[in-house]
C-alpha cells in the first residue's frame, strides 16, 4: 500500500479522509465513489532559467540529488547527494518529450562528481515532485540506478540523457511506484558490495508486482505499467543471485504486457511517443525470446515500428529497428518447419549420424527463399547526423544483425549435425557475422545474438578461442546474467555435445534448457 501524508487531492483533503496520492487522480476518490479534482498546483517550484535562447525546466526528485553522483569507484553517496537550492529542493534538468526516444544527444547525465547537467529546452513546463516523496532509505539505490544502469546497458554515452529523461517524465506523475522499481535495479547493484550502511527492503519485487497487477484497475497511464515491467525485466536480467533452475518471468511478463497492449488499443485508445520508445525495449527482449524459443513475437511490430526508427538508431537496437518484422517471420517460420521436422523423428531426437539434408516440401522452400531474398535486399537507414565512429558501430551492428538472420534462416531449414556440407556453409556464414562484430567492448556489447549464433558453429581451437573472446567482450561490456549464461550455454551445451559425439543444434538444446539460454 502506498504511503500516506498531508500532500493529498483536494477532495480528500476536503473530507478529511486519507489520501493514497496516486497521480494524476487518487485512488482514495476513485473508491469512494467520487470524481477526483486532482491536486493542488506546486507552490515551490524552481523558475525556469534562461540561459542565451536555451531554456531549461528542472524537477526535483528528493532532498538529495540522485543524478549527480560521484565516479563508480568511490561509491561514497552522500558527499555528492546534499546540494539543495534556496527552496530546499534538489534538481535535475529534465529534457522535454518532444525530444523523445528519437533525439540523440552527446552529453550523458552519468556527470563526474559534482558537474551539473546540461538539457536540451523543455516544451512544455513540468511539475515539481514534492521534496520527500522519495524515501530516504531508497536515495542511494536510486542513485547507483542513474549512476549504472542506463550507462552499462544501452548503445552508447548518447542514449544516456533520453533514457534518463523519458524514466524521469513518468517518474513525476507516480514517483513512488517508480521510485520503487528503480531502487529494486539499485539494489541488485549493490547486493554483493561491502556498504553496511545500506537496508536492504525485503519482498521490494513481490511487491513491484502486487502493484502491477492493479494498475489496470486504478487506472493509471500505460507509461507507468512499462514503466514497471521494464524494472522487473531489468532486475532479473542484472541479478547475478538468480539460478538457472529458476523459471523466468520474462516470457510471462511479455504474454502479459502484449494482451495489456491489445486491450489498450482496442479501446480506441493511441500510443504515445513514450509509450513506444519503453515498448521498443521490451519488445527488444520479446524478439530475443521469440528467436531462442521458435515461436512468434508476442508484442507485434507494427505497435512500435514507425517513422522514428527509420530515422534514428535506437538505444538497444541501433539501426536494426526496421529489421525486426523481418526476424519476426524468421521466428515464425522456425517454429513451424522445427515442429514438422520433430514429428518425422522419433520422440523428436534428430539422428546426428544423417548424412542428408531433410526433404522440405515446396512451399516451404519457397517461404525460405523469399524470407532469404528480403533480409539480403534489408539495409539499414542511415543517420547523417551522427559522426563517422557513431555510425561505423551502428552499420556494423546492423550488418552482424543481417548475416546472423541468414545464418538463422540456414539452420532452421538444415539443423546442426544433419549435413556435413550444410555445416561447413554454416561455419561460412558464421565468419560472415564475425567479420561484422567489432573488437571493442563497448561496441560489441549489444552484439549477444550474432555473436551466440556464430560461436555455435565454429570447432577449431583457433576459431573457438575467437569466439570466446568475442563472448567474454559482450559480458565485460554489458554485465547482465543473461549474457553470461549465454556465454555458458555455447561451452557447456553446444560445443560440450559436439565433442562429445551428440547433438549440439542449439534450437534443439534450448528447448531442451530454456532457463539457461536468454540472449537478452
Amino acid at each position: 500500500m502506498a504511503s500516506r501524508s498531508r500532500r493529498g487531492c483536494i477532495d480528500c483533503k476536503k473530507a478529511k479522509v486519507k489520501c493514497d496520492e496516486v497521480h494524476p487522480f487518487c485512488g482514495t476518490c476513485k473508491r469512494r465513489g467520487r470524481e477526483c479534482s486532482g491536486y493542488r498546483p506546486i507552490t515551490t517550484a524552481r523558475k525556469v532559467l534562461e540561459t542565451g535562447s536555451t531554456q531549461t525546466a528542472e524537477i526535483s526528485l528528493t532532498n538529495q540529488e540522485v543524478v549527480g553522483v560521484g565516479s563508480p569507484d568511490a561509491i561514497s553517496f552522500s558527499r555528492n547527494f546534499h546540494r539543495q537550492d534556496a527552496t530546499g529542493c534538489c534538481s535535475v534538468p529534465l529534457s522535454s518529450p518532444a525530444s523523445r526516444a528519437s533525439s540523440v544527444s552527446s552529453v550523458s547525465p552519468i556527470v563526474k562528481h559534482n558537474a551539473q547537467i546540461q538539457a536540451p529546452p523543455l516544451q512544455r513546463a513540468l511539475a515539481i515532485v514534492p521534496p520527500g516523496t522519495v524515501q530516504p532509505s531508497d536515495e542511494p539505490f536510486i542513485a547507483v540506478y542513474f549512476m549504472r544502469h542506463p550507462s552499462e546497458l544501452v548503445f552508447g554515452d548518447e542514449f544516456i540523457q533520453e533514457m534518463n529523461s523519458n524514466v524521469l517524465l513518468v517518474f513525476q506523475d507516480n514517483p513512488q511506484a517508480v521510485s520503487d522499481s528503480l531502487s529494486a535495479i539499485g539494489e541488485v547493484y549493490l547486493r554483493d558490495s561491502p556498504l553496511p550502511v545500506l537496508s536492504f527492503v525485503p519482498n521490494r519485487k513481490a511487491r513491484i508486482l502486487a502493484r502491477l497487477r492493479n494498475m489496470d484497475n486504478l487506472g493509471l497511464s500505460l507509461e507507468l505499467l512499462l514503466t514497471t515491467m521494464l524494472g522487473l525485466c531489468a532486475v532479473e536480467i542484472i541479478d547475478a543471485s538468480y539460478h538457472e533452475t529458476q523459471i523466468s518471468s520474462i516470457p510471462s511478463l511479455m504474454e502479459n504486457l502484449a494482451m495489456m497492449l491489445d486491450h489498450h488499443l482496442h479501446k480506441g485508445l493511441a500510443l504515445s511517443q513514450l509509450a513506444r520508445y519503453f515498448i521498443r525495449a521490451l519488445a527488444r527482449q520479446d524478439m530475443m525470446l521469440a528467436l531462442t524459443r521458435l515461436h512468434p513475437p508476442h508484442i507485434p511490430t507494427d505497435y512500435w515500428v514507425d517513422d522514428d526508427c527509420m530515422r534514428h538508431a535506437d538505444r538497444f537496437m541501433g539501426y536494426t529497428s526496421t529489421l525486426m518484422p523481418l526476424l519476426a517471420e524468421l521466428s515464425a517460420f522456425a517454429g513451424e518447419v522445427r515442429r514438422s521436422l520433430n514429428e518425422t523423428v522419433d520422440e523428436g531426437i534428430l539422428n546426428t549420424a544423417c548424412s542428408t539434408p531433410f526433404q522440405h516440401s515446396p512451399d516451404v522452400l519457397n517461404r525460405a527463399a523469399l524470407l532469404k531474398s528480403k533480409i539480403e535486399l534489408w539495409h539499414p537507414t542511415v543517420d547523417t547526423k551522427l559522426s563517422f565512429n557513431s555510425l561505423r558501430r551502428f552499420l556494423l551492428h546492423a550488418n552482424a544483425y543481417r548475416a546472423a538472420s541468414l545464418l538463422y534462416l540456414h539452420r532452421i531449414l538444415n539443423p546442426a549435425g544433419t549435413s556435413p556440407p550444410a555445416d561447413e556453409t554454416a561455419v561460412a556464414m558464421a565468419y560472415e557475422v564475425m567479420v561484422h562484430t567489432p573488437a571493442m567492448e563497448e561496441d560489441i556489447r549489444m552484439s549477444l545474438w550474432p555473436v551466440f549464433l556464430a560461436s555455435c558453429e565454429v570447432y577449431n581451437e583457433c576459431d573457438r578461442i575467437t569466439a570466446t573472446k568475442m563472448l567474454s567482450a559482450v559480458c565485460k561490456g554489458r554485465k547482465t546474467i543473461t549474457a553470461m549464461r549465454t556465454n555458458s550455454f555455447v561451452v557447456n551445451r553446444v560445443w560440450a555435445a559436439r565433442d562429445n559425439g551428440g547433438d549440439w543444434d542449439w534450437m534443439r538444446l534450448a528447448q531442451r534448457y530454456p532457463q539457461e539460454l536468454l540472449p537478452i
